[in-house]
């Protein structure tokens, strides 16, 4: 190229483009706050303000505009009378509420401005002028004042007639047809829509689904299983099985067992001091709880428990039968046939605490039509059908195993020896027998208390167990006046200080008496008189000291 040459100059006319992104994270993407959109957007005003322009209505409209006219039924339109479809000349008075649909365009306008509506702009414009018309599809942004309502005081969790209320309205929600039969004196919750749904599809309360009602059973009170703490059971627990298992399976007599309770005169003086200082200062002191006892176990010798249960059950129809009872019966000393029961363990160390039975109860579930009872069902039994029968508990027990015997190669002789010392039967005799009217009136106590149907029944048994009482009181008193009547002495303190003092008042003279045993030579002083004036006026009456005692 010659030296000559024009030079051009050449420049770019396509700009190079460099990315100029960010470095990848130092961490992986799932720890970081991603917004992905997701379903955000479609919920913003803008997407569906968006919708609705980009989207037109589309609809298709027929010749007759979608409301067809039939002209038949109109009266005289065929006869040139056009009356029935043209406006009446006084037009009837709409209703102020219908009016409002009436107003035109303008009118509707010139409502608006008006007056301040709020809603419809972000910023309020206060304004002073104040509007005569009043504008019934559109509320006042003023605050109401509120009314002074007295508020109703909280109801009491514990308040007898609440407690009734709410056990009556479970009752309307379970047998809603037994509502008009209710009892006049007792008036029910409301029931909610909620909670008869609630009743009618249960739900568990962890809302598992597989788990679902295959049964229902009301809870009652069974009336009919009695004992003479007024209803109030026991609940005994163990460490262990008490008897030893009978060829591989459980010894069923334990069913049928019976305690007997002994004061343990080794815990007992402890057992005192806590208590006196518990009355003396139930503030600062905790209760002992009830008096220890050693609990001493009998099970009957008759390993055939079901012919025990049979004859022992007043409601059993053959409990009474010879084919059931005489291999049970066995003769006592006094020559008598009764159930024979041994003495097997005796409890050392017992816990026993008492609670409340109106919050431990205890549930059987019972069924009348199954097969698999033990005892035939009552009357009573089989109107109900199924129930879950409730038994208060009034005191727990538990026995707990001698710790200081047990790896000790002498803890068999140790136990046998503790067991000979304790002052109880080795054996005892039982024969059933009909309950006089004070057992009867401790074993209805419960059902009385509840059962309302039962107050005038209640009533007669209270009675005839004063009356029994009042009998058994009389005859005691008759039984000691026949004793005194026999010979026998019946000089109470009262009597002897009443003689002494008429011994004292007949001394009127100025005599002397003998020295007594238990005169110490001092001088006494008698209605003014010394101990010469004493034995002088015994002289005069010709009788002596002694004699005057032997009398």
């Amino acid at each position: 190229m010659a030296s000559g040459d024009k030079q051009f100059k050449q420049d770019l006319i396509v700009s190079a483009r460099y990315k100029n992104d960010l470095p990848p994270p130092p961490m992986p993407p799932k720890f970081l706050d991603i917004d992905t959109g997701g379903i955000e957007n479609y919920l913003t005003t803008s997407y569906a303000s968006g919708l609705v322009r980009r989207e037109e209505p589309n609809i298709e409209v027929d010749a007759e505009g979608g409301m067809p006219i039939d002209m038949i039924g109109v009266p005289g339109y065929f006869l040139g009378d056009e009356s029935a479809i043209m406006a009446p000349e006084r037009p009837p008075l709409l209703d102020p509420a219908d009016a409002e649909l009436l107003l035109s365009v303008d009118q509707i306008k010139a409502q608006n401005t008006s007056r301040n509506v709020s809603f419809l702009r972000k910023t309020q414009i206060l304004s002073t002028s104040n509007s005569k018309s009043v504008d019934l599809f559109t509320k006042s942004s003023r605050p109401r004042q509120p009314l002074n309502r007295k508020e109703e005081p909280p109801v009491d969790r514990d308040d007898k007639e609440n407690v009734k209320r709410n056990v009556q309205k479970g009752f309307d929600l379970a047998y809603p047809d037994t509502i008009p039969y209710n009892h006049e004196s007792v008036r029910s919750l409301p029931r909610t829509a909620a909670e008869r749904e609630a009743w009618d599809k249960p739900k568990h309360p962890s809302g598992a689904r597989d788990i679902y009602p295959v049964d229902f059973y009301p809870v009652l009170h069974d009336f009919e299983a009695t004992n003479d703490q007024g209803g109030l059971w026991q609940r005994i627990k163990f460490d262990k099985p008490p008897l030893p298992a009978d060829h591989g399976r459980r010894d069923d007599r334990i069913d049928v067992a019976t305690f007997q309770t002994i004061p343990n005169e080794s815990l007992l003086p402890e057992w005192k001091a806590k208590k006196d200082a518990f009355d003396a200062d139930p503030a600062n002191y905790d209760d002992p709880g009830p008096e220890p006892n050693i609990w001493v176990m009998a099970t009957p010798t008759s390993h055939d428990v079901s012919s025990i249960r049979k004859h022992l059950y007043d409601g059993h129809p053959d409990r009474d039968s010879p084919a059931l009872v005489e291999p049970l019966l066995t003769k006592s000393a006094s020559s008598q046939m009764r159930v024979e029961f041994e003495r097997k363990r005796v409890f050392h160390s017992v816990t026993q605490q008492l609670v409340d039975p109106r919050r431990l109860w205890a549930i059987g579930l019972y069924n009348p039509q199954s097969d698999k009872n033990i005892m035939p069902p009552t009357a009573q039994k089989l109107k109900q059908g199924k129930a879950a029968y409730v038994y208060p508990i009034a005191d727990n027990v538990r026995f707990r195993a001698d710790r200081s015997k047990i790896n000790n190669p002498h803890a068999s002789q140790a136990n046998r020896e503790d067991d000979e010392n304790i002052e109880a039967a080795d054996m005892y005799m039982y024969r059933p027998r009909e309950l006089d009217p004070r057992e009867t009136y401790d074993r209805v106590q419960r059902r009385g208390e509840y059962d309302y149907a039962f107050k005038d029944e209640y009533a007669q048994i209270e009675r005839d167990a004063i009356a029994f009482e009042e009998a058994q009181e009389a005859a005691r008193i008759q039984e000691e006046q026949g004793a005194l009547e026999g010979g026998e002495a019946d000089v109470d303190m009262v009597e002897v200080e009443a003689a002494e003092d008429a011994e004292v008042a007949l001394d009127t003279s100025n005599g002397t008496r003998p020295m007594r045993d238990d005169d110490d030579g001092e001088e006494r002083v008698v209605n003014g008189h010394g101990d010469d004036a004493l034995n002088a006026a015994v002289a005069a009456m010709g009788d002596s000291d002694e004699e005057l005692l032997d009398d």
